[in-house]
């Protein structure tokens, strides 16, 4: 759903040798440790001024059999008819132990469901809660009193039936298994996003949920409130297998909590690949795959951003309006190999994948991005993830910790091949900066 600049999935990781206190790698060198120890790392981000205050714990539940999928509670409502409704369903069953207070999203405390993280995002996790950098909100992106940038931040978790798929993968630290990988009916996928905007500067967070996040370059310390949640649900009703859904909060409402006072922005279940501008500005065209809330949307009208998608499209008020929430996840897969930034595999995957429209009113490249794949991969010969973009991002880091790394366990840690990229003469030996391929939250 965001996009940082005029790329989706490709950003500069670096990979640190020298990690935090709570990610110390041991000295044994080989290979197996070192997977298995960063595996496991919660963050290797820096934390000041964070002296006796809870630290954030990765945690991995992966269910060895399928969990029953009939109990939730969301299969009982139409999206398509009531898509509010089932928004709601999935809301209160996510926040119903996480959100308590003695819970408070701490997924490791709450013994009543399973819950887990994905992995191979140490080093995009600050330390207290394990959130990552969103896409920053522009100046009077959020509202019109909102006249500087604005940071914002986030984490995600996953159900017990995610929880299984990502364990397909990761039963072995040191060898992801991607070939074939789909997550089965019921999977969902929650995301809380927070920002360091003010109420003075976004009036709508009133009394907002607030959390104390090491967002600052030095690991400083930042009271952040919540401004939207983002859910992704594996449903066979819809016709590419998906449905995404944005809250935003609304401190104007009534409600005992914070979670009360989230509000449905709109439900994807499609990119509308139709919906171009010329469509839009001469039939008056509107989405067919998307269910906007217009209550909320008409907060954004007389905004820069206009929309909170493409045209109408569904998106949070964090994410990039050139975009859509569905469209983004599709890219998610695995090139089987890694792809360092900067390097020559790394602009022919950028030409591969295609990315947001630089010019939205330019239909041939609009509708190059927008488009319905259903299951394929969103390019041909590779590993589709299934929508997953945190799962993407970890592959594509490990594989390139890998190769930087331990290169000779390159080619044996794929049980997919590797995608063939042509090989370019370059006019000068060039380096690559040590990078991965995808990146979930800057999208």
């Amino acid at each position: 759903m965001r996009l940082l600049g005029l790329i989706c999935l490709f950003v500069t990781v670096m990979f640190a040798t020298a990690a935090s206190a709570e990610c110390s790698l041991p000295t044994t060198k080989d290979f197996a440790t070192q997977a298995t120890a960063l595996f496991n790392c919660p963050s290797a981000l820096p934390l000041k001024g964070g002296e006796g205050k809870r630290k954030f714990q990765v945690h991995y539940d992966f269910p060895k059999t399928l969990p029953d999928s009939s109990h939730l509670p969301w299969l009982a409502v139409d999206p398509l008819t009531d898509p509010a409704g089932y928004m709601h369903a999935i809301l209160e069953y996510a926040t119903k132990y996480n959100g308590r207070s003695d819970i408070d999203w701490r997924i490791e405390d709450n013994k009543e469901q399973h819950w887990c993280n994905a992995p191979w995002l140490q080093d995009s996790r600050e330390p207290l809660r394990g959130m990552t950098t969103e896409r920053w909100s522009r100046p009077k992106e959020l509202h019109e009193k909102q006249v500087g940038w604005a940071k914002n931040w986030a984490v995600g978790i996953y159900n017990d039936l995610a929880c299984y798929g990502l364990g397909q993968i990761w039963s072995d630290p040191t060898f992801p298994k991607t070939k074939g990988f789909s997550l089965p009916n019921g999977a969902l996928g929650i995301k809380l996003l927070f920002t360091n905007a003010t109420p003075a500067q976004v009036p709508f967070l009133s009394n907002s949920k607030e959390w104390e996040v090491a967002a600052g370059n030095d690991g400083s310390i930042i009271t952040m409130r919540m401004l939207q949640v983002d859910v992704s649900v594996k449903d066979k009703r819809s016709p590419n297998g998906w449905f995404f859904g944005t809250f935003m909060y609304d401190g104007t409402k009534a409600g005992k909590t914070p979670y009360d006072r989230l509000v449905p922005v709109g439900l994807m279940w499609g990119s509308d690949p139709d919906l171009l501008a010329s469509a839009y500005y001469d039939k008056a065209a509107t989405p067919k795959e998307s269910w906007v809330n217009p209550e909320e949307a008409q907060r954004f009208y007389a905004l820069p951003r206009q929309h909170l998608g493409l045209f109408g499209r569904a998106n949070g008020p964090v994410d990039n309006p050139k975009s859509a929430c569905i469209t983004c996840h599709q890219r998610a897969m695995d090139w089987g190999r890694a792809v360092l930034a900067n390097s020559p595999e790394a602009k022919q995957a950028a030409m591969l994948l295609p990315d947001v429209p630089f010019d939205p009113f330019i239909d041939s490249d609009a509708k190059a991005y927008f488009r319905n794949i259903g299951a394929a991969s969103p390019v041909p010969n590779t590993q589709t993830l299934d929508y997953s973009l945190q799962v993407a991002k970890g592959i594509s880091i490990f594989r390139a910790w890998v190769l930087l790394n331990y290169p000779d366990h390159a080619g044996s840690t794929t049980d997919i091949p590797p995608y063939p990229f042509a090989r370019l003469l370059m006019g000068s030996q060039q380096v690559p900066t040590a990078g991965a391929a995808f990146d979930e939250f800057n999208r």
